[in-house]
């Protein structure tokens, strides 16, 4: 939470104090908040270190809680500071299983909050842009989208680095381990899963693991599943089949034996989303009359016939070389061997938000007929949001859907399986399923949630 916690410090709102059940983590940020305050000889008293979620909520002087833990506590803490009347800002993808997510989706009706995911993509004007082209018409009727992200989570095991357990288990006095796992099942500590004291290092072992969040298909899935829904403006629904993968079983040792791309979503309409591996795209969506392509700090659009997405157009999307069609508008700066998540330019660069202007332009945006959430800055969208009391940019009903969809990616890899799926109930459809893959199958410490 270290980014955010700077940003929401520079909203209008006091940042009262940090709760963490990681004693050095805890500290050191309150310290910045000490810092923050007292370097701007602003008459704020000291922030409160909480290491119990539970004196934060039962805290009446708190109006809104921001959720960052591992995914496997999202959806309780947001019920359980919903229900204590604060409103929530909780990281993505806002629940660990498909029943949590229903839940939150009714809780937040129920009490009344505002809830903000924290899907900023949809607060980035490259990704706007290019929802308002599709959904405006721009490409023609959307038959195919790719969602480029990594794979699912992993069988349990108890160290990142087997080889390594005895220094990734030694013990971590300064944290209160059996918090950290909460409802999820009690494993072996690992510094791994919750690094030591304030590092750098990016956290991968617990997102990646089947006990605590989804893989890739929860942690990058959340995002480029989201924009696809919003550009196909099926933030109501969802997909009605789910095809397995036919690509092969993986064969690294961590991953199960589970295939890691090539599962297909299909939507009542017919068009197909695909899930393949990471690439300079994040979502790519294929029209009738055209194709748009986005990633942070990039975007492509191009307009002529439609085409079936095949190994070399891809190819062609991602190097800059695709030619079969008019480029409207392209930004995409090509870092050969350098096509992951994290190697983008920085989102304010003049040539991607050229090449927004000349899409808006093109397809005449500013005076077209659907226009999207505009909001440019997501914490900033939830504080004004908390004040008006209207709906934010990507609430329960957007999160929440968001989340179904990584859970629906997970599981069929997880099951090696295939399914039909009722997206107005989510739930399995025609006979197709295990309805208790939708949700975990025991909590610890009483931490279900409930309404």
């Amino acid at each position: 939470a270290r980014y955010l916690l700077h940003v929401f410090l520079g909203q209008d709102v006091i940042v009262k104090g940090i709760c963490d059940c990681d004693r050095i983590r805890r500290e050191h940020l309150a310290k910045v908040v000490d810092d923050y305050y007292l370097s701007r000889n602003l008459p704020y008293p000291k922030a409160v270190r909480w290491s119990d979620y539970n004196d934060v909520i039962a805290d009446p002087e708190i109006d809104m809680v921001c959720i960052a833990t591992p995914d496997h506590w999202h959806a309780y803490l947001t019920v359980a500071a919903m229900k204590a009347g604060k409103d929530v800002y909780c990281e993505k993808p806002l629940t660990y299983s498909t029943e949590e997510a229903k839940l939150v989706m009714a809780a937040e009706a129920k009490y009344g909050r505002i809830l903000q995911t924290g899907s900023m993509q949809r607060s980035a004007v490259e990704f706007r842009t290019a929802c308002e082209v599709v959904r405006n018409g721009g490409i023609g009727k959307v038959r195919f989208v790719d969602c480029n992200f990594g794979g699912p989570s992993c069988p349990h095991r108890d160290y990142e680095n087997p080889a390594n357990a005895a220094a990734e288990g030694a013990p971590n006095p300064d944290i209160d381990f059996d918090m950290w796992c909460g409802g999820a099942p009690l494993v072996k500590y690992s510094d791994c899963l919750a690094p030591r004291g304030v590092h750098k290092m990016f956290p991968s072992f617990w997102r990646n693991h089947d006990y605590f969040a989804l893989g890739m298909c929860g942690d990058w899935g959340a995002h480029h599943l989201d924009i696809a829904q919003w550009g196909l403006d099926l933030d109501s629904s969802g997909p009605v089949k789910i095809v397995r993968s036919a690509e092969p079983p993986s064969s690294h040792p961590f991953h199960g034996g589970r295939r890691q791309s090539g599962l297909q979503m299909v939507f009542a309409d017919g068009c197909v989303l695909r899930h393949n591996p990471f690439s300079n795209w994040g979502t790519v969506f294929y029209g009738t009359d055209g194709i748009v392509a986005v990633n942070r700090g990039r975007i492509g659009v191009w307009s002529g016939k439609g085409c079936t997405p095949d190994t070399k157009i891809r190819g062609g999307i991602v190097d800059g070389t695709f030619d079969a069609m008019k480029a409207v508008a392209f930004w995409s700066p090509v870092r050969k061997g350098k096509n992951s998540p994290n190697a983008v330019p920085p989102c304010s660069s003049r040539s991607m938000l050229d090449a927004c202007n000349k899409a808006i332009k093109e397809f005449d945006l500013k005076n077209a007929k659907t226009k999207l959430y505009r909001s440019f800055n997501h914490i900033a969208d939830f504080v004004a949001r908390c004040k008006d009391r209207k709906t934010a940019c990507t609430p329960a009903s957007v999160g929440g859907r968001a989340a179904i969809l990584c859970q629906l990616c997970n599981i069929s890899y997880v099951r090696d399986a295939g399914f039909d799926w009722d997206p107005a109930k989510n739930e399995f459809a025609n006979g197709t399923g295990d309805a208790s893959w939708l949700a975990r199958s025991s909590y610890r410490k009483g931490l279900k949630v409930t309404l």
